[in-house]
C-alpha cells in the first residue's frame, strides 16, 4: 500500500556554478509529494497524513520563504547571515535533486521509529521546481 502527501513553500536559491539563469539569486514555489510504501495496519490503514506531515513540517517550515543555501556558498552565505534573512543551510547544491535526497534522508533519520510502527519500508520524494519539472528519489528503510 502507498500512501502520499503533498508539501508546499516559497523559497529562493541559487547555483553559482551554473552556465544559465540559475546562476543568479531567484525564487522558486516548490511543491514536494512525499510517498510512503508499506503495510496497512488491521483496519486498512498506513498511516494518517497528519503524522506524515508532523514528521515533515519543521523541515517545510525551515524552508517556507527561506533561502536554501548550499553550505559552500560563502558568498551568498555571509550576505544572508549579514542581514539576518530566513536561510537554511544545505550541506551540497541545492538542486532539485538533492533537496528530494536531503528530505528523503531527513525523513529516515528524524522519523525511522514513527515509520517502522507503521511498517513503513520505503519513502519516495518528489520535488518540483516548476509545473513542468520535478525531481525524484526513493530511499529503503535501513
Amino acid at each position: 500500500m502507498k500512501i502520499a502527501k503533498r508539501f508546499r513553500w516559497e523559497g529562493a536559491h541559487r547555483l553559482p556554478w551554473h552556465d544559465g539563469l540559475c546562476k543568479s539569486l531567484h525564487g522558486h514555489s516548490y511543491s514536494m509529494f512525499v510517498e510512503i510504501e508499506g503495510e496497512p495496519d488491521e483496519r486498512g490503514m498506513l498511516m494518517d497524513f497528519k503524522d506524515l506531515k508532523l514528521c515533515l513540517i519543521d523541515l517545510i517550515e525551515a524552508w517556507d520563504h527561506a533561502t536554501i543555501v548550499a553550505s559552500d556558498d560563502t558568498e551568498l552565505r555571509n550576505v544572508v547571515e549579514s542581514h539576518g534573512w530566513k536561510h537554511f543551510i544545505l550541506p551540497y547544491d541545492t538542486t532539485a535533486e538533492n533537496i528530494c535526497i536531503y528530505t528523503a534522508e531527513y525523513l529516515i533519520k528524524n522519523s525511522e521509529t514513527v515509520l517502522r510502527s507503521h511498517n513503513i519500508r520505503r519513502v519516495r520524494v518528489r520535488v518540483s521546481e516548476t509545473e513542468t519539472c520535478y525531481a525524484e528519489v526513493e530511499r529503503h528503510l535501513p
